[in-house]
């Protein structure tokens, strides 16, 4: 089954990649078709952080990262637009800053940086008056779509960074454990959340966005399923993957009723809302509004 769903994954990232593809380049073909103040180009500048098994299923603001976005944005009407987002931010987590005995004793941390390619289906509560001049009103939206992103989990080990997926820190890719795959670093997610947005003049618009992302995979910080068996996982992958896959002995003694995890036992958090993981995106956007694009040249 799981095989199945790997190849279903994969087979679907490459088919959305090529549909974004087309889509992109259609866009760009139509520009000179279209009303050209119907679309705007920008930046987005934020903040990104997540939410999953490490740190304990809560959202820790001191794990807080920077984020970036190119964004377009075709407004199809007063209150429907599209927008592309293609991002960049980081996520991180660490068991140590959770208040649970049970978290704390897992004693992993992780980062990872992500890239996202995603289009939004925006719809403005208020009608968006895009020829408008200056003096529009503030346009409150909400807006959910799909995308796809890239991730890779990294952690800190005795002063050295380790790629955690290689590893395989769950006995995945080991002839013990042979039906566990290594989980994929592209899969799907679903963006989610609400905005604001004013033209500040006929050429720019601002705007402050927040935004969920949900995801397809519950190995964003490399944590998914349970304690595999470390001298199986140290046989296959060497001695720094046998001790990541199980960090329990390193804090037991310092915890009240500390015990070393054993092989079978659940590795995981129970989640809070969702069972994967998920990350956030939220910041400020500038964009321009495309003039006299697709118009006929003046006579004289």
């Amino acid at each position: 089954m799981r095989f199945y769903l790997h190849s279903y994954i994969c087979v679907m990232g490459a088919k959305f990649k090529q549909l974004a593809a087309v889509a992109f380049l259609s866009l760009i073909m139509s520009v000179s078709q279209s009303d050209a103040q119907n679309i705007e180009f920008g930046v987005f500048a934020g903040a990104s952080n997540y939410m999953g098994d490490v740190g304990g299923q809560k959202l820790h603001f001191d794990q807080t990262h920077f984020s970036a976005a190119f964004i377009g944005r075709y407004n199809i009407s007063s209150k429907v637009a599209v927008k592309g987002f293609i991002g960049y931010g980081r996520v991180s987590g660490a068991d140590s800053l959770s208040n649970d005995p049970k978290v704390k004793i897992r004693n992993m941390n992780f980062f990872s940086d992500i890239y996202e390619f995603s289009a939004h289906l925006e719809y403005n509560l208020v009608r968006y008056n895009v020829r408008g001049r200056s003096g529009n009103p503030l346009v409150p939206y909400l807006f959910g779509g799909i995308g796809i992103f890239h991730y890779n989990p990294k952690t800190n080990f005795l002063g050295d960074v380790y790629e955690l997926q290689p590893l395989g820190t769950e006995g995945q890719g080991t002839t013990q454990y042979n039906e566990l795959k290594k989980y994929d670093l592209t899969t799907v997610c679903i963006p989610m959340g609400i905005g604001f947005k004013k033209k500040v003049s006929p050429s720019f618009v601002v705007g402050l966005e927040l935004g969920m992302r949900f995801t397809f995979t519950n190995y964003l910080d490399d944590v998914g399923g349970v304690y595999a068996n470390a001298t199986v996982v140290e046989r296959a992958y060497g001695p720094v993957a046998g001790r990541l896959s199980n960090r329990t002995a390193e804090v037991a003694g310092n915890i009240d009723g500390g015990i070393i995890a054993r092989e079978g036992e659940k590795r995981t958090t129970p989640p809070a809302l969702i069972n994967t993981d998920m990350y956030f995106m939220a910041g400020i956007s500038i964009s321009y509004v495309l003039q006299n694009i697709g118009q006929p040249c003046p006579k004289f």
